[in-house]
């Protein structure tokens, strides 16, 4: 799901920041979970008291390529976060769901839940890990600080706290995001292959 995902992947893009910016690099990593955070709130918002079932997932599998190209256009302009009530209010998208026979608001509120469990899924079984890792790697760092120029020190050191500042800021947005039920759970791992695999 490589443009429905990219809202996850944007925060890590601040990762790569250069160490050197240093508190401006922090400042734009903290400002950039704020707007993950309330873009999270949002979409759990949008998605409050629908669930989606078997023919719901096949649906969208089915129809994702058709949806993006509607939807491409409203994405925010360099944040690619989709403006999903934008998509809702859109002739263009309600005239192609009318042409599917699809409720235009009940299928895009079931197709964004689907998208927001995933994200949670993936951000959960992902970010313990994530953080060990930032945490083996800041020991091995300072392990190796007497054999490195002070300055090549600093920025690694920088990049990495920069690194765990985005992980945070993950970990606080994804719990605005909706729990999935047992059965949701069972249809993301049944499907998984086919949702992963769309572009």
């Amino acid at each position: 799901m490589k443009n429905l995902c990219l809202a996850l992947l944007s925060v890590f893009v601040l990762i790569t920041v250069s160490p050197a910016a240093g508190q401006s690099s922090r400042d734009d990593i903290a400002a950039s979970n704020r707007q993950f955070e309330e873009w999270t709130k949002r979409l759990g918002a949008f998605v409050t008291g629908v669930r989606f079932d078997e023919a719901d997932v096949q649906s969208f599998i089915r129809l994702y390529d058709d949806f993006t190209a509607i939807g491409n256009e409203h994405y925010d302009a360099g944040e690619e976060y989709v403006d999903f009530n934008a998509i809702l209010h859109d002739a263009e998208y309600r005239s192609w769901a009318k042409s599917k026979n699809l409720d235009y608001d009940l299928w895009l509120r079931k197709t964004m839940r689907i998208i927001a469990v995933m994200m949670r899924t993936e951000i959960e079984a992902n970010n313990a890990e994530e953080q060990s890792d930032m945490q083996a790697q800041l020991e091995e760092l300072e392990k190796m600080k007497e054999h490195m120029g002070e300055e090549a020190y600093q920025q690694m050191k920088q990049a990495m706290t920069d690194g765990t500042l985005a992980m945070q800021g993950m970990e606080d947005a994804y719990r605005n995001l909706p729990v999935p039920t047992d059965a949701e759970k069972a249809l993301l791992a049944k499907y998984a292959a086919q949702l992963m695999n769309l572009e």
